[in-house]
Parts: structure tokens; C-alpha cells; sequence
């Protein structure tokens, strides 16, 4: 270990800690945005507790769509992805830190000379070693908070980082949600279809029993025959839309497409709605949402670079002592006699750079008041998802209502229409309408079971509710 003498190591000590007292933290001090207020929201709902809506899937109470979130949470690439994120914004920040420290070098070498005899005469033999080990340090004083600004923007930045992940969650669980409702919605139309498909092959049957006893027409069989067919249509379409969303789930687990057919071949409840949604106040929505963090941690992460910018116009002081040891052998080069040092230290004062470190400022509070107004952005932008949610399932449970109307409706006309053309006093072309108004009336209500469904969880992902489910893995 090299040391300095005495004198010289006080001299150093002391100036750096005068130089620590005096030094000052340029740039505005970061003050965090006021939390948006409103009263309330349009349409009907209940006060939310976000720790029941935290795992809002398991109110569902179905098994497979637990499974398929845990398994998402573990495998979904995106989140991966986001976590790597993590891990560079933590590389970042320690590289920030570095700037606090001084950066001490170390170098050595060993040489040895033959020179021939017959060139000249060297006193003890024609062949000399030299031995040397240098030290050498560099310590940028913080004088103006350049570093500390730095490491400010890089902890604000890994914040961010670290809600981006939450925010994949929250958007990983939403589209999980909303393609697990529409497998299960386009499985309950296919068993639909089916059904009319059994139910038109029997009206088929009569149809052509009739006519064979003559009692029907040719009409009435090829007007049977073209709606079987309109109903068999209807099935490779629902068969496309079951294999497509089983593959989006497969993709979402970090899976290959059409890994996950087996498992979700088997027909399954459509998750149901609840009767009234849950909505939180508006201030509990902004201190939840991941990305609402998220814009908020780039806006400080802005507000510091301004003070990083500004520190720049200022002088910097760089300590840059060095130490030495030469001699031709090892006793030599560690006596007192082979020790040389220097201790210096190197001011620097930008004069005129053309006006660039003026912009660099501007540059940078332009960039903060970006920062602020898109998170000012991403809070509204949360308040109206939360609101078209709202009025979306409000206005979807009004049209359910009347859908449920129109399928029992349909219903009796069908089986009063096929009473009466049994007994020979009702038209065939009345069955075949009552038919197509019930495979309609019963299509038309499956999918809106499958849009209240979707609404819900989209109004949980607006709420920015589920990301709490991945904050194990993140913490190990």
C-alpha cells in the first residue's frame, strides 16, 4: 500500500472536506405533481376495496383462469422483458453512484537491459534491471451536484422501470381476461349452433315427412335445407375464433400456439359478470396505477436532469494525486529513496462553448414540462377509461335485459308456430322465422354475456388492479 507523507495526506483531507462543506446542488429541487381530484364518475357502481380487486380473477371462481394467470404471471415474455428492464435501470443507477467515488489506477513493470561489451562499459556488469509500480487517482469533486442530479434522474428512472413491469402485469392480466372470455363466449355460441344445427335437422325431418305424405311442398323441404345450411355455416367460423383465442392464451404464457388446445378444448362456464362494477374514487385510481407511477418517476427523472444540465455551466475540481516507486531491485525500489509523489489538482471553467450548455438547460426544462404534461395525460387518460367502462356496462346490462326479453319471446313464437303447422293449420315459412329469431335472439345474448364480462375486466385494468400478483418474483 503506497501512502503519503503526513503533511501532505492532512492537506488533501482538508481541502476536500472544505471543498464538500461549500459545495451546493444546483437545479430546481423536484416537487411532485398535486394528486388530481374529481368527484366522481358517471353510472352506476360500488365503492371498490382494492385489496378484493387485487386478484380480480378469482371472482370468476373458475379454476383454469387461475391456473392460466399464474402461469402468465411466471412465463409471459413481455414481463420478462420488463424485468430485464429492471436490472438495467439498477446497472444504471450504480453506475450513477460511481461518480461519487475517485477512480484509483495501478500500473507496474519490470525491465531488463543487456548492453554489449564491446558498445561501453557499465559499472557492475553490462545488464541493469529497473523495477517501477505507479499509482495514480482522479476525484471529481461535486461541487455543483452534477452527480448527485445524476443519481437523482437514475433512481427515478429505475422507479419507473420498476411500475413499467407492474404496468405489463396489469395489461397481461387484462388481455388474459378479456381472450379467456371470448374462448368461452365462442365455445357457448358453437354449442349454440350445434344445438339449432340438431334442432333444423329435426324440422327437416318433418318437412320432408310431410311431403312424402304428401301433406307439405317441395318449398317447404328446400326452404329447411337452405337454413340448416346457414346454420352450418355459422359453426368453422366459431371453430376459427376458439382455436385463434387458444393460441393468444398460449402466446401470453410465454407458449407455442396451439399448446394449450387440449387443456382448452373442453368447453367451460363464460366467467360472469357482476351485477353492479366495482369502481374506487378517483384519488385511489391515480395512487394505484402503475403507469400514473410510472409518469410521475420520469417526470422527477426529467426535473433531475435539469440540475444535471445546469451543473455543467459551472467549474469542476478534479484531485489527481500519483505516487511511484522505481529501482533496479526490489529493496531499492521500496526504500524511502525510490518513493516519488505528486499531488495536483486541476480546475476547470467553461468560457465559450457556443451557447450549447445554455440549450442543454433549455433542453432539459423542456423535456421536465413534457414529462408534466404527459403525466397530466395519463391521468385523464385513466379517468376516461374508467368512465367508459362504466357507462359502457351500464348501457350493455340495459341492452341484456332486453335481449333476455327478446330470446323468451322468440321462444314461445317458435314453439306456438311449430304446434300449429304440426296440426296442419300454420305456414312452414312461420317455423323457419321462429327459428332464425331464437338461433338470433340466443347468439345475440351469449355475446353480450361475453361483452359484460370483457367490460368488467377491462374496468379492472382501468382501475389498475392486478399487477400485485407479480410482486413476489420481483422482489426475489
Amino acid at each position: 500500500m503506497i501512502k503519503f507523507p503526513r503533511h501532505t495526506s492532512r492537506m488533501i483531507g482538508a481541502s476536500v472536506l472544505a471543498l464538500a462543506l461549500a459545495a451546493c446542488t444546483v437545479g430546481p429541487d423536484y416537487q411532485a405533481p398535486a394528486p388530481e381530484t374529481r368527484a366522481g364518475w358517471q353510472g352506476q357502481q360500488q365503492a371498490a376495496d382494492f385489496a378484493q380487486i387485487q386478484q380480480w380473477w378469482a371472482a370468476f371462481h373458475d379454476a383454469e383462469l387461475d391456473g392460466l394467470v399464474s402461469r402468465a404471471v411466471a412465463g409471459n415474455l413481455d414481463v420478462k422483458m420488463a424485468e430485464q428492464r429492471i436490472l438495467e435501470a439498477r446497472a444504471q443507477k450504480s453506475v450513477a453512484e460511481a461518480g461519487y467515488y475517485p477512480t484509483v489506477s495501478a500500473s507496474g513493470g519490470a525491465t531488463r537491459v543487456h548492453v554489449p561489451k564491446d558498445a561501453f562499459t557499465v559499472p557492475g556488469g553490462n545488464t541493469m534491471n529497473f523495477l517501477d509500480a505507479d499509482a495514480s487517482l482522479s476525484w471529481e469533486i461535486d461541487l455543483f451536484g452534477k452527480t448527485k442530479r445524476t443519481v437523482e434522474a437514475a433512481d427515478a428512472s429505475l422507479g419507473a422501470s420498476i411500475e413499467d413491469r407492474r404496468g405489463a402485469l396489469v395489461t397481461l392480466l387484462g388481455e388474459l381476461g378479456n381472450d379467456y372470455t371470448a374462448l368461452r363466449a365462442a365455445q357457448l355460441r358453437l354449442e349454440i349452433a350445434k344445438r339449432n344445427v340438431d334442432a333444423e335437422k329435426e324440422t327437416l325431418d318433418l318437412t320432408r315427412s310431410k311431403f312424402d305424405a304428401h301433406l307439405g311442398s317441395e318449398l317447404d323441404v328446400a326452404q329447411s335445407e337452405a337454413q340448416l345450411a346457414n346454420v352450418r355455416a355459422v359453426i368453422p367460423q366459431l371453430e376459427t375464433i376458439v382455436a385463434q383465442q387458444g393460441n393468444a392464451i398460449a402466446v401470453l404464457l410465454g407458449e407455442e400456439p396451439g399448446a394449450l388446445a387440449a387443456e382448452l378444448s373442453q368447453s367451460g362456464a363464460l366467467p360472469p359478470a357482476p351485477p353492479v362494477l366495482p369502481a374506487a374514487m378517483p384519488s385511489d385510481v391515480v395512487r394505484n396505477r402503475p403507469d400514473i407511477r410510472a409518469a410521475e418517476r420520469q417526470l422527477a427523472a426529467a426535473n433531475a436532469q435539469i440540475g444535471v444540465a445546469d451543473a455543467a455551466r459551472y467549474p469542476s475540481l478534479t484531485l489527481s494525486p500519483q505516487a511511484a516507486l522505481a529501482g533496479g531491485t526490489l529493496h531499492q525500489m521500496f526504500s524511502a529513496a525510490g518513493l516519488a509523489w505528486v499531488a495536483a489538482a486541476s480546475v476547470k471553467q467553461p468560457i465559450f462553448e457556443g451557447g450549447k450548455l445554455d440549450a442543454n438547460v433549455r433542453s432539459a426544462e423542456a423535456s421536465a414540462e413534457e414529462a408534466r404534461l404527459s403525466y397530466k395525460k395519463t391521468v385523464l387518460t385513466a379517468f376516461r377509461e374508467v368512465e367508459d367502462s362504466l357507462v359502457a356496462y351500464e348501457a350493455e346490462q340495459r341492452r341484456h335485459k332486453e335481449l333476455i326479453l327478446a330470446r323468451d319471446a322468440s321462444r314461445r313464437a317458435l314453439d306456438r308456430a311449430s304446434e300449429l303447422y304440426k296440426a296442419g293449420l300454420g305456414d312452414f315459412i312461420n317455423v323457419l322465422d321462429g327459428e332464425r329469431n331464437l338461433y338470433t335472439a340466443e347468439d345475440a345474448l351469449a355475446q353480450s354475456d361475453q361483452t359484460l364480462t370483457q367490460t368488467t375486466v377491462t374496468l379492472y385494468k382501468a382501475l389498475g388492479a392486478g399487477w400485485q400478483a407479480g410482486e413476489q418474483p420481483a422482489a426475489s
